[in-house]
């Protein structure tokens, strides 16, 4: 059974480097982007981050899942996903959002999960971008790929200080 460990101070440099979040977080920016510039380059490295990761296999799977949660995610967002640069040392609203999810799910935190997907998307789609998150989170779980878990409380004051930062980090704008 998963031992639930404390919350880091999220986010430091540490924790946004550690696998589980890293593949997450990194894999997030770099398939969003993708869309966004309607572009296969940052596609390339996602699947060059996961497969150098998780191996070829495990990596593949991995990769499919995130692609099928973002573009569930994009189509149902609230409003248009935003995303940092590939290794910014900043975590946007939309990105604390999607690793709140993720964690949440992969550790079973209800209240995390619900909070998650209240803000980050309309209540019709709720459902659909609900089982795409699962199964992202549930293969890279399958991995050992577990994120330390977000209690609500935490993100909900995350996500304020997330705008704070995206207002602030005017020389390292998000994407829509």
């Amino acid at each position: 059974m998963h031992r639930v460990r404390s919350m880091p101070c999220f986010p430091t440099l540490d924790y946004l480097e550690r696998p589980p979040e890293k593949l997450v977080l990194e894999g997030y920016r770099h398939w969003t982007r993708g869309y966004a510039a309607r572009s296969m380059a940052p596609w390339t490295e996602a699947q060059r981050l996961y497969r150098g990761m998780l191996g070829d296999a495990d990596g593949e799977r991995a990769i499919n899942a995130l692609a099928g949660f973002v573009k569930t995610l994009g189509a149902c967002a609230a409003c248009p996903l935003k995303m940092f640069r590939s290794g910014a040392p900043f975590v946007c609203r939309d990105e604390t959002l999607v690793m709140g999810l993720i964690a949440g799910i992969q550790n079973v935190d209800q209240q995390a999960v619900e909070f998650c997907l209240v803000t980050l998307c309309c209540p019709d789609t709720c459902d659909a971008v609900a089982m795409a998150a699962g199964h992202f989170a549930l293969n890279l779980r399958a991995m050992d790929q577990v994120m330390t878990p977000i209690p609500v409380h935490v993100l909900s004051g995350l996500v304020e200080t997330a705008s704070d930062v995206e207002t602030a980090a005017s020389t390292n704008p998000t994407l829509h």
